[in-house]
């Protein structure tokens, strides 16, 4: 009997020989036996009461919780995220067991290839650690001191120094590789009939896969050079760079140790680095490129949600939206982590340490309000076409949320942003999402309404900042974020009985609304300042109230209780009195 390419005899020697409670007590230290079978947590999901049983005898497993199970290779394939073939692969390994050959003699072949130079890269990284220790790497050990890098963290990530150009090539001659050899794994080039080092005279730090398995190296300049500052390995038939994340193999003993809930996505080998050091050690690298599917679906493997954390500078942010959906796409719910002053984790460890760090992945954004925060530095909110084009654009992003709960959290998110009320962005994202949206450019009653709401606004608070008026708590009517803090000042004054400072104004909000306020002229409102202020106040109040109206009919439409209906309209008839009221 053939079991997914093997035989079924050795699939049952293989189990035989893999005893079911030794080989989950590794992942599960706290297995203890209760009658027959064993119990501990679920190493699959959180749970405060065991609900995890083993079945030594009948050599199975099942958690009663979220209702997994399986043999032993089953709980390989789960605990370490490996198909079929390489879970027998490891357990044959742990087990001492050959692997049948039963494959061709090219994929034999092949396969012995990929050992032999597996084989020379362990080899190679040995050379480049060892040589830490000789006065040829003055250089790489004064970088290492200086950027922070202690001892400890030199021997986890295997760190090294290359010699020169051809060291390495006599080094592993001497152990009995070929150049072609050399060559095939990537560790030496070849230029002119010369062969050398990729990473000659660089700071080295290996590449490790999944499985422990050097598969390349990524080196970094020592000094002012005219070369790039860091350099991969070329593709090999060891090592892909968009199918391969820095730190994985980490990821894997983590997960021995602890759950690990979330990863950590960065650019580069320093960041994982004093990342690592810092004792955040959930952290893996795309090594410089912008994520892809073959990264995404990796990471996938291990969690169901990717903290990413670019250089703060534009490239990085750039490379941060080109892989946004990619993770999206493969399930994984993604925040972005925004450092401050275009720095990288590295900088921001060494300047205020890993406590800071964490503050801003605390605060990361959401994928969707990321989007749109970065979409917000595009235009010029300073003009009722930049705000309504925003919106419009904005709107484009929001359509694409399949659920309706996102999109009503992020039309009042743009509808404040931009100043346009809730109705026009509503109508705007159905006519997106059904196909329905013809014109690129922001209509002329999207731009008509912001800069109405906006300049009513702005005359509400210059009158009042400027004592002639009283203020009574507008805030809610505020269409920007902007113009918000400016009336939350107004309030702070109001409620601590001071008199308002024009000059303040500056400090709550951004030098363009506050010159907007203060060096308001509305040729409109001139000649009749109490009844414009009424007036003002009347379109204000309409679009709040309009915008609550709709909120709350959005919701009707989605009420599945006769109670719930009945509640939902007496609030609409309650708001509409309360309007008539103020505005008569």
């Amino acid at each position: 009997m053939q079991i997914k390419g093997l035989d079924g005899s050795f699939i049952e020697e293989l189990k035989g020989r893999s005893d079911i409670v030794d080989v989950i007590s590794g992942y599960v230290p706290s297995l203890n036996k209760k009658g027959s079978k064993y119990w501990g947590n679920c190493p699959f999901h959180h749970e405060k009461t065991p609900s995890f049983t083993v079945d030594r005898e009948q050599g199975f497993y099942k958690c009663f919780g979220c209702g997994k199970g399986g043999d032993v290779i089953t709980f390989i394939m789960e605990a370490e995220s490996l198909s079929f073939m390489d879970a027998v692969k490891m357990l044959a390994e742990r087990a001492h067991l050959e692997m049948p050959k039963f494959v061709s003699k090219d994929a034999g072949d092949f396969r012995e290839m990929k050992d032999r130079l597996t084989a020379l890269t362990r080899d190679a990284a040995m050379i480049y650690h060892q040589n830490l220790k000789k006065p040829c790497a003055a250089a790489a050990v004064e970088y290492i001191e200086k950027r922070g890098i202690a001892p400890a963290s030199v021997t986890k990530f295997g760190l090294g120094y290359s010699n020169g150009y051809t060291e390495i090539i006599t080094e592993l001659q001497a152990r009995g590789y070929k150049r072609e050899e050399m060559l095939k794994a990537g560790v030496i080039q070849e230029r002119d009939g010369k062969f050398f080092d990729a990473m000659a005279n660089r700071l080295v730090f290996p590449i490790i896969d999944a499985f422990g398995k050097v598969i390349a190296f990524g080196g970094r300049v020592l000094g002012k050079s005219d070369f790039a500052k860091y350099k991969n390995t070329d593709n090999t038939v060891l090592f892909v760079k968009n199918k391969n994340l820095y730190g994985l193999n980490m990821i894997k003993k983590l997960r021995l140790k602890t759950r690990v809930e979330d990863l950590i996505m960065v650019e580069g080998y320093m960041d994982t680095l004093a990342l690592v050091q810092a004792g955040v050690e959930n952290v893996v690298a795309s090594m410089g490129t912008s994520l892809t599917e073959e990264q995404a679906k990796l990471a996938r493997r291990y969690v169901e949600e990717v903290y990413i954390c670019y250089d703060g500078d534009s490239a990085g942010q750039n490379a941060t939206l080109r892989g946004l959906d990619i993770l999206k796409r493969h399930g994984i719910k993604v925040r972005v982590i925004t450092l401050p002053n275009g720095e990288d984790p590295d900088e921001l460890i060494k300047r205020a340490g890993v406590a800071e760090f964490m503050k801003y992945k605390n605060a990361a954004k959401e994928l969707t309000e990321y989007k749109l925060t970065r979409l917000k530095e595009k235009y010029d909110f300073a003009t009722p076409y930049g705000r309504a084009t925003y919106a419009k654009e904005a709107a484009k992003i929001i359509a694409e949320l399949p659920s309706e709960m996102e999109r009503e959290i992020y039309e009042d998110y743009v509808a404040k942003a931009s100043g346009i009320n809730k109705n026009v962005v509503k109508a705007e994202i159905r006519q997106i999402a059904a196909g329905t949206q013809q014109d690129s450019a922001p209509s002329t009653t999207m731009v008509a309404a912001v800069e109405a709401n906006v300049q009513a606004a702005r005359y509400i608070i210059n009158r009042c900042i400027m004592g002639l008026e009283r203020w009574e708590d507008y805030s809610d009517l505020m269409p920007t974020e902007d113009l918000g803090k400016a009336a939350d000042y107004l309030n702070e004054c109001r409620f601590a009985g001071k008199v308002p400072d024009v000059g303040t104004l500056y400090h709550v909000t951004s030098e363009k609304e506050a010159n907007e306020i203060i060096n308001f002229d509305d040729e409109r409102y001139r000649g009749s300042e109490n009844a414009a202020f009424t007036d003002c106040l009347t379109l204000l109040r309409k679009e709040y109230v309009k915008s609550k109206i709709a909120e709350l009919n959005e919701r009707y439409r989605l009420c599945t209780t006769d109670e719930e209906r009945s509640e939902i309209m007496r609030k609409i008839a309650a708001m509409e009195a309360d309007y008539r009221r103020k505005n008569g």
